[in-house]
């Protein structure tokens, strides 16, 4: 409504100015634009430049009408029209009050007006305007620079028709068209793409089924540890005689009960391959597809190895632990855990893990398992509130990460001097952000995946939340980094506009974060007010091994672990870079091929990242030897 009241006043002076005098087009034009003030006034709407332009420049065209000759008045007038509503449009646009914005803010709640990602989409439907109305002003100027006496009236003239006209008023309608229907076409794609992300989450756990009877050929005898470890080396090799093309399967179902499978061939007898679970890719629909988890028995592997008439298949089992650790859920001072045991109980050394924003302490159940098989007392903690109507990282207190570092110390278990912390993404900024503004915490060395620099702002299903931190620490918010999400817009558009393909080819619909996380530290750097945001690590008391991916596509980690560590400048620190890895690195041999968590794009080479996975224990077990030496 408030859109039209602010064009009716234009409306009815393009629709006068060809049909009467211009003096009675000019004046209602006035008449018009002083009540669409009056009338936003009395529905207590703030004024718009819109309205405020259009009773200047018609009480302007109003002293013209009666000051200038009609000659000129019919030559010039359209031309000055547009020309008018365009330098509004243009001025609004400079003095930060786009018009098209003002409209729709009444629309929308406060949150999603101070929203980035509202200003750059109401920005572009500005200049979309803008545009129009320059080109409107360019076309109508057209007639009476080439003709010379050309004028508004002159309906014998295909020019005068064509530029007064039929261009303007077409782009008008099309930009009217586009502005009524973008909104609606826009929320109606975005939903159908959240409701096809919720569609493609997987259900509940999935018992493994029971293992089917060995099938042993002796023409084709497998090869392959009988039992191993996640975060162990995986070979498979096929003694077969005389049988010169083998073709060889691996499969699996995780935790959901989701089959994934490698097939490949072996050129001749005692060929193998290595850690090729990597590869296994996911057999349903791929917009069904989503990170392997790995199921909580041992994962069941079939092998089948064949050549002509001949076939094997052996079941082969991997573990999260070693023989005789223990897991067990404990309660760290009210919120819940899982504390991993090494096999003999008393390891003395210790870690406590933080798992990223997909959820609870369970994402690091992988990490604590290979830590405890490895000898370390081992703790993940849930920082995350449990509500699942709350946002994830909205205020959340930093003392929790604190919580959970004493509460692991003080275990008969572990030596207090020796406990180290490990946080992945999000939990990786939490427990960055809480050893800087808490350094005598009994941290000896802290381990950092995917990390974070600065202290980032609250983001929720819309994007990012305005005015609020992720963090709190002593009651009060912490300093942040923006999250300018209106640099993921054209990722959005693109998303919305090519989602019935998408349909129809089964294919994911995918976002990734990265950019406008990158613009966040882009614009920190250029306003000095966001400083604070940074994370003082020259604080942190320990040793920092930080870990990234090159192919990181939630967010610029590989940058932002130099800027951590390069306002140490520590010889005890560490930055290991995984070329082609993405962003969710956890300790393990799984399949790589699908790096997709709820529709958002974590990056990485599969095979680059699944060997970074599988490297990553041993790096992360010889840096915390190194700093307890």
């Amino acid at each position: 409504m408030g859109f039209l009241i602010g064009f009716s006043p234009w409306i009815i002076y393009w629709i006068l100015v060809g049909n009467t005098s211009f003096r009675v087009a000019v004046i209602v034009a006035l008449c018009l634009a002083v009540l669409a003030v009056a009338v936003q006034r009395l529905r207590k709407q703030p004024w718009h430049t819109l309205e405020a332009g259009a009773v200047l420049v018609f009480a302007m065209f109003t002293v013209l009408a009666f000051t200038v000759s009609d000659s000129f008045l019919e030559r010039w007038l359209q031309p000055l029209g547009n020309a008018a509503i365009f330098l509004i449009a243009l001025v609004g646009m400079v003095i930060g009050r786009p018009f098209v914005r003002e409209y729709a803010r009444a629309s929308v709640t406060d949150d999603v007006a101070r929203s980035d990602g509202f200003r750059v989409i109401t920005s572009a439907m500005t200049w979309m305007w803008i545009a129009v109305f320059g080109v409107m002003t360019v076309v109508s100027l057209i007639p009476p620079l080439v003709q010379g006496d050309a004028t508004i009236r002159d309906g014998a003239s295909t020019l005068s028709i064509v530029c007064y006209w039929v261009v303007p008023f077409t782009l008008l309608g099309v930009a009217g068209t586009v502005s009524g229907v973008f909104p609606a076409w826009f929320s109606s794609h975005t939903d159908a793409i959240g409701k096809r992300q919720v569609a493609a989450r997987p259900g509940d756990p999935v018992a493994q089924p029971d293992a089917p009877a060995d099938v042993q050929d002796p023409r084709v005898v497998v090869r392959a540890p009988s039992t191993s470890r996640h975060d162990e080396p995986f070979s498979i090799g096929v003694d077969a005689a005389g049988i010169p093309d083998l073709t060889v399967s691996v499969s699996g179902q995780d935790l959901f009960g989701r089959l994934w499978r490698w097939q490949g061939r072996l050129a001749g007898t005692g060929q193998s391959v290595d850690d090729i679970l990597w590869a296994m890719a996911f057999t349903g629909e791929p917009d069904r597809a989503d990170l392997f988890v790995p199921p909580a028995e041992p994962w069941q592997l079939r092998i089948e190895a064949s050549g002509g008439q001949h076939r094997s298949v052996v079941t082969r089992l991997r573990y999260a632990t070693a023989p005789g650790v223990s897991v067990s859920e404990v309660d760290v001072d009210g919120r819940p855990g899982l504390l991993a045991l090494p096999a003999d109980g008393h390891a003395r050394r210790a870690v406590v893990c933080f798992g990223g924003s997909e959820g609870g302490y369970d994402s690091q159940r992988a990490t604590i398992c290979a830590l405890a098989s490895r000898g370390f007392v081992a703790l993940a903690y849930n920082w995350l509130d449990a509500d699942p109507e709350a946002v994830p990282v909205s205020g959340i207190p930093l003392e929790r990460f604190a919580t959970a570092i004493s509460w692991l110390s003080r275990r008969p278990e572990v030596d207090s001097s020796d406990v180290a912390a490990l946080g992945i993404s999000r939990g990786a900024e939490g427990v960055a952000a809480t050893l800087a503004r808490e350094p005598d915490l009994p941290v000896g060395a802290l381990v950092l995946l995917s990390p974070s620099s600065v202290t980032w702002q609250a983001i929720g299903d819309g994007g990012e939340i305005p005015d609020t931190s992720s963090w709190s620490y002593r009651g009060q918010p912490c300093p942040y980094a923006p999250l300018p999400s209106g640099v993921l817009m054209p990722q959005l558009v693109s998303n919305a506009w090519h989602l019935s393909r998408d349909v129809a080819r089964s294919k994911p619909t995918l976002l990734r974060l990265a950019p406008a996380y990158s613009a966040g530290l882009d614009t920190m750097s250029r306003k000095r007010p966001h400083t604070d945001a940074l994370i003082a690590s020259e604080n942190i008391a320990c040793p920092i091994l930080c870990v990234s991916g090159s192919d990181d596509h939630l967010w610029p980690s590989e940058q932002m672990a130099d800027a951590l560590l390069g306002r140490r400048q520590s010889q005890s620190d560490t930055h290991i870079r995984y070329d082609g890895a993405g962003h969710l690195l956890r300790p393990g041999l799984y399949p790589s091929q699908v790096q997709v968590v709820g529709g958002i794009d974590l990056g990485g080479r599969p095979r680059e990242h699944g060997m970074a996975c599988l490297a990553l224990t041993d790096e992360i077990t010889e840096f915390l030897d190194a700093a307890s030496a």
